[in-house]
């Protein structure tokens, strides 16, 4: 007896829901990291340390004007190179996610790629205004 080859993606039942709860957890994972920087911002002076499980998991504030490690391009240039890619970045990982939706990927495979997005979306917020505010903030 011979089985028929899997369907493709496109040859299944349209997909029932929406992407939308998707982008929603992606906004959640922006407030949350926004608000978290904020308290932070607001409560900390740069270098204090709060204890949040004894010694094993302590809150240290600490800025990075450039990118991973301290990393940073040299201007005039180099801010508005990362925004760009930062910018890329988050078109990428929205349009991926929507072709993940319409592909029928696993659910948990999407969130994940809502969190990625929710952090690159996070990133891009302090580049573009917290490098000016918190920079010049007292």
């Amino acid at each position: 007896m011979q089985t028929a080859p899997p369907l493709a993606p496109s040859q299944l039942a349209p997909r029932r829901g929406s992407v939308v709860p998707f982008f929603l957890l992606a906004l959640l994972v922006i407030i949350l990291d926004q608000l978290s920087k904020y308290l932070v911002h607001s409560h900390m002076r740069i270098g204090q340390e709060i204890p949040l499980i004894g010694n094993a998991l302590k809150l240290l504030y600490t800025t990075n004007p450039g990118m991973a490690f301290g990393v940073e391009l040299p201007p005039p240039y180099g801010k508005l190179l990362l925004t760009g890619f930062r910018l890329l970045a988050v078109g990428g990982l929205s349009y991926y996610i929507t072709h993940l939706w319409r592909n029928r990927a696993a659910p948990g495979f999407i969130a994940c790629m809502a969190l990625i997005l929710g952090g690159a979306v996070g990133n891009l917020i302090d580049s573009v205004f917290y490098g000016v505010l918190y920079h010049n903030a007292p």
